[in-house]
């Protein structure tokens, strides 16, 4: 479903992603992992066409990522952002915002659609009259959660979903990104500093470091510990 060769990015003299290369399967979910400025949420951005400049080669279910238009792109890949209340626009009501992909790509009864996937992620309808600031930091996170199934993308991209939330609220909104990939049929890509968050969403995870891959591993290689270089094992120790 996704194949991301070789890829570098470069903010000028800076280098974000350095010639990193991996692939997820249809369904599947994969981790990224590492610490802060290693590269991970360049990555997804990259991946959604949020960054313009890099080299390598992207590959979205069969489309070329740099070649590809970016509505074509939006149709199969979306992306869900850390801060859900930074990512909705104030003024506009739950149902405008997770109407309006779907109105600007034409799609058949937008606000009836809109009703549906609120119910899909776990609110009433009534929520698409409301603006965020009346919605808890979870209600806002589904909200942003139905907004990027509007388009119903194959892929979804997920920067943190859960770290800007309350203890107590993170594994309502993991439970729920399960079940969406379950029925779905979904492939996510998951960054997250939390390695009991990865390792409860993820098959397979790569570790990063200093925008470079360190190394690729199992779900049962993370629990059991077997990690072949010593960052990974000192990031597993150190979470």
């Amino acid at each position: 479903m996704i194949s991301v060769d070789n890829l570098t990015v470069r903010f000028g003299p800076s280098t974000a992603v350095d010639d990193v290369s991996f692939t997820v399967a249809e369904g599947e979910s994969f981790g990224l992992v590492g610490e802060s400025g290693s590269g991970k949420s360049t990555i997804l951005r990259t991946m959604v066409g949020l960054n313009r400049h890099w080299t390598g080669k992207i590959t979205i279910n069969g489309q070329d990522a740099r070649t590809t238009r970016q509505r074509d792109l939006a149709r199969t890949v979306q992306m869900v952002f850390q801060d859900p209340y930074g990512s909705l626009h104030p003024r506009y009501t739950i149902g405008q915002q997770i109407a309006e992909p779907m109105r600007i790509n034409k799609l058949p009864d937008p606000f009836g659609r809109t009703g549906e996937l609120l119910e899909l992620i776990g609110l009433d309808p009534s929520f698409q009259f409301r603006f965020p600031h009346e919605l808890s930091g979870g209600q806002r996170q589904r909200v942003a959660i139905a907004r990027a199934l509007s388009l119903n993308p194959r892929i979804l991209l997920l920067d943190e979903p859960t770290s800007a939330l309350d203890v107590s609220i993170q594994a309502e909104i993991l439970n729920l990104l399960n079940r969406l990939r379950r029925e779905l049929g979904l492939t996510f890509v998951i960054v997250s500093h939390d390695l009991a968050v990865v390792s409860y969403m993820c098959e397979r995870l790569m570790v990063m470091r200093n925008a470079k891959t360190v190394e690729t591993l199992t779900r049962e290689q993370l629990r059991s510990g077997d990690l072949a270089d010593a960052y990974s094992r000192e990031l597993v120790a150190a979470s």
